[in-house]
């Protein structure tokens, strides 16, 4: 009975030890990035799971971007909205978001 009982710990540890950790942003970009990923449920009104322009408007206020820029951007099935998804998986391409903040 002891094998089964540390097996399912063994798995708990290992799950909690693992990950990249938390993420700290070192530019503006990276902090307005993050802004967004945190606040994707608040800011998504109608409760759709996609922001779209008009659901921008904050973060357009924010980050000095207007929501068809921020859309581009993110959208990549170009469906014209930002999947849950789509926000994430745009984080990991803060480089090229750093380049397009500048023009």
């Amino acid at each position: 009975m002891t094998k089964f009982l540390s097996v399912p710990l063994l798995f708990a540890f290992v799950s909690c030890s693992s990950g990249p950790g938390p993420v700290t942003p070192t530019t503006r970009v990276e902090r307005q990035m993050i802004g967004l990923l945190q606040k994707f449920d608040r800011w998504d009104e109608s409760g759709d799971g996609f922001l779209v322009a008009s659901e921008l408007k904050q973060a357009e206020k924010l980050s000095g971007h207007p929501p068809e820029k921020i859309i581009g951007f993110y959208d990549t099935n170009h469906d014209g909205k930002i999947s849950l998804r789509e926000a994430q998986k745009g984080y990991s391409r803060v480089e090229e978001a750093e380049i397009q903040a500048r023009q």
